[in-house]
C-alpha cells in the first residue's frame, strides 16, 4: 500500500535538493578524485540508461575525478581496470539477476578486482531468485572493498541485511543532471508504455493519446549515428591499441548518452501531459517539469523510489496500475 504523500514542494526545489544530496553522499565516501574506470556502460538506445551515464559524468566531475575509461559488457577485460583508478559500476537498473548479462558482469568484475575499491552507483535491488541473491552476497563478501549505493529505502533495508559492505541511500544518478528545459508540447497526452519484463500494461489501454517508448531511434538520427560510432570505437578496445581507443571511447560514450537524453527530452516534451511506466520517464519528466502520471511497474521499483524521494512533487500523480491512470490524469489536469 502506498504511503500518504508528504507536504508538496515545487519541482525545481525538489530536483535541486535531490541533486545536492546525491553529490554530498558521493563526496562523503572519501574515495578521492582519482580517475574513474566505468564498467557496464549502457551501449544501446535506452534513454533512461543514458541519463544515468550523464549523471555519472556529473558525479565524477563534482569530486574532481576524470572518466578515464568506459567499458561495456563486450569490451570488459580485467587488464582494462587501470591501476590507480576507482572502479565504478554504472548505476541502474536492477541489482539481483533480473537481467542476467549485467549480473554476470558484476560477479565477474568483483572476482577480478579483489583488493581494489569498487563503487556501485545507486541501484534498486530485486532478486530474480535465491541463487542470484547468494551469488551476489558471496561475491561482495569475498571482494571486501565494495561500496554499494541504493536509490530507495526498500533496497537499502535489503542491502544492509544481505551485504557485508558499506551501504548508503542516495537519489538516482540521473538527478545529478539537475533541472532541464522542456520543449513546447504539440499534443494533449502522450503515453510511454514499456513492453519488457517490468511492464504490466494491458493490450488495450483505452486512453486517447500517442503511445511511444525510447528503446529505438530512427536510422540516420543523431542518436543512431552516435550509437554506431560508439560501437565501432568500443570494438577497438578489445585490441592492443593503447590510449587512442580508450580516449575515443570515452568521448563516444558521452556523445551517445547526450543525444539519447536529448531524444528523451523531445519525446517527453511533445505531450502537454505524459503518462509513463518507466522509472526514468518519471525522473526525466520531473527534471523537465513536465506534468505527468507515473504508473508503477510489476516489481514496485517505481513506487519504492517515489516513496523515498519524489512523492512530495506537486507536478505529478501516481497510479498503482493502469486502471487508475484515467482518474489520475483528470486529477492532474484539474490541479493545473
Amino acid at each position: 500500500m502506498e504511503t500518504q504523500d508528504p507536504a508538496p514542494v515545487s519541482t525545481t526545489a525538489l530536483v535541486e535538493g535531490l541533486r545536492a544530496r546525491l553529490l554530498d553522499v558521493v563526496a562523503e565516501l572519501g574515495l578521492g578524485s582519482r580517475p574513474w574506470t566505468v564498467v557496464d556502460y549502457p551501449n544501446h538506445l535506452n534513454c533512461g540508461d543514458a541519463a544515468l551515464y550523464l549523471g555519472l559524468e556529473n558525479i565524477a566531475a563534482s569530486v574532481g575525478a576524470p572518466v578515464l575509461r568506459v567499458l561495456d559488457r563486450s569490451s570488459y577485460r580485467p587488464q582494462h581496470l587501470d591501476p590507480g583508478s576507482l572502479i565504478v559500476l554504472q548505476a541502474g537498473g536492477n541489482w539481483g539477476g533480473l537481467y542476467p548479462t549485467h549480473h554476470r558482469l558484476r560477479v565477474r568484475l568483483l572476482g577480478d578486482s579483489r583488493g581494489r575499491d569498487v563503487l556501485q552507483l545507486p541501484q534498486s535491488i530485486q532478486y530474480a531468485d535465491e541463487h542470484h541473491r547468494e551469488e551476489l552476497r558471496r561475491a561482495v563478501a569475498e571482494h571486501g572493498r565494495t561500496t554499494l549505493l541504493v536509490r530507495d529505502q526498500r533496497s537499502y533495508d535489503i542491502a544492509v541485511r544481505d551485504y557485508d559492505c558499506p551501504v548508503f541511500l542516495a537519489p538516482d544518478a540521473a538527478f545529478a543532471l539537475g533541472t532541464m528545459e522542456r520543449l513546447a508540447p504539440r499534443t494533449p497526452l502522450r503515453l510511454q508504455v514499456r513492453t519488457d519484463k517490468e511492464g504490466n500494461a494491458p493490450a488495450d489501454l483505452a486512453l486517447d493519446g500517442e503511445v511511444f517508448d525510447w528503446l529505438t531511434a530512427r536510422r540516420g538520427s543523431l542518436s543512431w549515428t552516435t550509437w554506431q560510432a560508439m560501437m565501432a570505437v568500443n570494438r577497438l578496445q578489445r585490441l592492443p591499441l593503447g590510449a587512442a581507443a580508450r580516449v575515443a571511447t570515452v568521448r563516444a560514450a558521452h556523445d551517445l548518452a547526450r543525444h539519447s537524453v536529448l531524444r528523451a527530452r523531445d519525446l517527453l516534451s511533445a505531450g502537454e501531459v505524459v503518462v509513463t511506466d518507466r522509472l526514468h520517464g518519471h525522473i526525466l519528466c520531473t527534471l523537465l517539469s513536465i506534468p505527468h502520471v507515473v504508473v508503477d511497474d510489476k516489481f514496485g521499483k517505481i513506487s519504492a523510489l517515489r516513496n523515498t524521494w519524489t512523492s512530495m512533487d506537486r507536478g505529478h500523480r501516481f497510479a498503482a496500475d493502469w486502471t487508475e491512470v484515467t482518474a489520475a490524469v483528470d486529477d492532474l489536469r484539474r490541479s493545473r
